[in-house]
């Protein structure tokens, strides 16, 4: 127990695994094989991390307690509780363990794919500012105005004021330089042109 190998993170352990199973990839192969390598490699490993390489009485006692201790495996950290799962069924059931990880791996690509389209759904209207959406109203109001009639006309409300060539509300503290307005103008008009009233 105090060879090198014994003192490998079982993270190193894990990637190892993905690389030699995973990455290398198993096309048609079914989950009971791939599960059995699993199994397989990790008796291997702790044959040879306790020196117990030959044939021997030895060997099977370290065998029996290899698999004990994935069948009764603890992992502290959140992180590695699915890990955990398939490691206890591969100390009991090395099929099962591979029917578990196919359907983790399809169900955690199943949950990204829904995170992004509903990330991609959400409308991000909540991040633009007050005097972003001031512009837009302007717009709605009178679609083709001109970039210096908005400026006159964002002028012309309470607290609104042009210093160090921005345009500052005092109210909420918010700024457009004044030579962005031309862009703001510019996308409040796509925007509105999207949602014909």
């Amino acid at each position: 127990m105090n060879d090198a190998a014994g003192k490998i993170p079982f993270k190193e352990v894990a990637e190892r695994l993905y690389q030699e199973f995973v990455e290398r990839g198993y096309d048609g192969e079914p989950p009971e094989s791939i599960a059995a390598s699993y199994l397989d490699y990790i008796i291997k490993r702790e044959r040879i991390r306790r020196g117990a390489t030959s044939t021997s009485v030895r060997q099977d006692a370290v065998d029996y307690e290899t698999l004990e201790a994935l069948k009764n495996a603890q992992m502290d950290d959140s992180q590695f509780v699915e890990s955990e799962a398939i490691f206890r069924r591969l100390g009991t059931d090395p099929a099962t363990a591979g029917r578990y990880y196919e359907q983790l791996i399809t169900r955690k690509a199943e949950d990204l794919s829904k995170k992004q389209s509903k990330r991609a759904r959400n409308t991000r209207s909540g991040g633009r500012t007050k005097l972003s959406q001031m512009i837009d109203e302007i717009v709605l109001n009178k679609p083709n105005i001109s970039e210096n009639e908005l400026r006159f006309e964002l002028l012309g409300h309470n607290g609104i004021k042009k210093i160090d060539g921005e345009l500052r509300d005092i109210n909420n503290s918010e700024t457009i330089k004044d030579k962005a307005l031309k862009d703001y103008l510019y996308r409040a008009k796509k925007r509105n042109s999207r949602y014909p009233g």
